[in-house]
């Protein structure tokens, strides 16, 4: 039987325990471990069971704790969230990767303005998740109100450089440093329309950009319908799943900088967002921040447009030897 929010018991290693959100509806297990994305540490991970009814992912946050820790007041926040999450499932509002959760004075785990950033889950040895879970990756007010203004994949990459992990963890730790700094807002990125495009990615490799819009195509022409003619905008992403090397950027850089795991050659780079313009002269893809910027002619963005219209790819010859390709979610099964 599942325990109730008030009767937990703490997990040990090989032995999860469980607790009820909603009666009969929404049931979490919590487990103990001590590795997570290649770290050592005394972590507990919360999974759910039954959300998926709603239509909505099935979550896990993993938390890394201090070592003598009690874990039993972080369960049972946490089960009171996931009844919160169930209720908004059921209203018809879902959270997703490359979404977020911003908290208001009384936050999480007692700090006020915290969030959960949501990425697709990575496996855990010893925790059983389900097929498509979605981690929920706690973080600090100033990281939460940067995912809010740049995207999710800038805040979180920047905490992988931060952990020295590729591309970025899938847990949150109430003690890490904050990863971003007072001047987020001198990005270039404040200057465009930003569009958030669920899926959405890119990867260069063999002087080839290729955009992967999955899902939403809706949504991104909707968004470009509320601009002007032809208006300059910057397409939020998330890393690549082939991608060995991420671009980082920080406010006050100057050269290009990036994350990569060890033995890579960096060979396909990914990054968190795109720059997508219309200019005058030569198309030409240059990187821009943490990410690149795509310049079309007035001929290029006009079948640009035309492709994400009737979704069908697109191939189109760039300067310096440039090609970009642009694939949609007809040209897969």
């Amino acid at each position: 039987m599942a325990a109730k929010a008030a009767n937990l018991t703490a997990p040990s290693p090989r032995k999860p325990t469980f607790a009820e959100a909603v009666p009969g509806e929404v049931a979490a297990r919590f487990y103990a471990h001590d590795h997570a994305d290649g770290f050592r540490g005394h972590f507990l991970t919360a999974v759910t069971d039954g959300l998926g009814a709603s239509g909505q992912r099935e979550l896990a946050l993993t938390l890394r704790l201090q070592n003598t820790e009690n874990p039993i007041p972080k369960m049972q926040e946490l089960v009171r969230f996931f009844t919160t999450v169930h209720a908004w499932a059921r209203a018809g509002t879902l959270v997703d990767e490359g979404g977020f959760t911003q908290f208001g004075e009384r936050g999480l785990f007692g700090r006020a303005h915290c969030g959960l950033l949501y990425a697709d889950a990575r496996a855990i040895v010893g925790v059983d998740l389900s097929e498509r879970a979605l981690s929920a990756i706690l973080v600090n007010p100033e990281e939460v109100r940067a995912a809010v203004d740049f995207g999710v994949y800038r805040v979180l990459t920047r905490i992988g450089a931060q952990l020295r992990l590729f591309p970025y963890p899938t847990w949150g730790a109430l003690d890490r440093p904050n990863a971003m700094s007072a001047r987020e807002g001198e990005s270039a990125l404040a200057k465009f329309p930003r569009v958030r495009v669920r899926g959405a990615q890119f990867m260069v490799a063999e002087n080839c950009l290729r955009l992967v819009l999955l899902n939403e195509i809706e949504n991104l022409l909707n968004g470009l319908g509320s601009l002007d003619a032809g208006a300059s905008f910057v397409l939020l992403t998330r890393p690549a799943s082939e991608a060995n090397a991420v671009l980082l950027w920080r406010p006050g850089q100057q050269d290009i900088a990036g994350l990569s795991p060890d033995g890579s050659d960096g060979s396909r780079v990914s990054g968190s967002c795109l720059l997508i313009a219309k200019g005058r002269g030569a198309d030409e893809i240059r990187p821009f921040e943490d990410g690149y910027s795509i310049r079309f002619s007035d001929e290029s963005w006009a079948k640009f447009h035309k492709s994400l219209l009737a979704r069908r790819p697109l191939s189109l010859p760039m300067g310096d030897g440039m090609l970009f390709e642009l694939e949609l979610p007809s040209e897969r099964t």
